[in-house]
């Protein structure tokens, strides 16, 4: 049976934490059966040390692996433009001012699911770049999340959006970019005295 990276993943950690108790409570019983007879126990030590050891390494490269995707198979697009806003805010009822959007776009053009953008995922694999630096938004952790798998299915997308108004602006120039799991979306500079937003090779 054929399964997906992220599923065998997941898998093999719930598989090994059994594994791993199990190579445990064999531990426990050798230590309690040592004072009782140290030759008899010998192969239990081997077996117990063993299955720790290999469990251990299993989920230590379980944690790595899926934190790295192939830039062949996932997208990761930033896009940032000028705007009005024109809405609600805090106790206003209606508010019409100048601001800019930031949108990250994350596309799975792999065969197997990759996690979405809501926000446990987002604090987990995603960060949002100011001048090269990490200047991720509260807002990036907050938020009402359905209860199910979060996940971007093969030939899917997924975007967030984090936007502020034109005078929180973080400098006259600053560049912008996304990060999401070990991949990088294009950087952008923004220049807000010309109102320009142009590409950074």
């Amino acid at each position: 049976m054929e399964n997906s990276g992220l599923t065998s993943i997941l898998w093999s950690r719930s598989g090994c934490n059994d594994h791993l108790s199990f190579s445990r409570k064999l531990w426990k019983l050798h230590l309690v059966s040592h004072h009782d007879n140290n030759s008899n126990f010998e192969p239990m030590k081997t077996v117990s040390l063993f299955l720790l050891i290999s469990c251990t390494a299993l989920f230590a490269t379980a944690q790595t692996r899926q934190n790295i995707v192939s830039a062949d198979s996932v997208v990761v697009d930033s896009h940032v433009a000028f705007y009005t806003y024109n809405g609600p805010y805090g106790s206003e009822d209606n508010i019409v001012k100048p601001a800019i959007m930031f949108v990250l776009t994350v596309t799975n053009k792999s065969k197997t699911p990759i996690p979405d953008l809501q926000v446990s995922n987002r604090s987990q694999y995603v960060n949002f770049y100011i001048n090269d630096t990490i200047q991720n938004p509260v807002s990036m952790y907050n938020g009402a999340e359905a209860k199910g798998p979060h996940l971007i299915m093969p030939g899917k997308s997924d975007s967030y959006t984090w936007w502020i108004f034109e005078s929180e602006a973080y400098g006259k120039v600053f560049t912008i970019k996304w990060q999401y799991m070990n991949l990088f979306s294009k950087i952008h500079k923004v220049n807000m005295t010309k109102k320009t937003i142009e590409p950074v090779q």
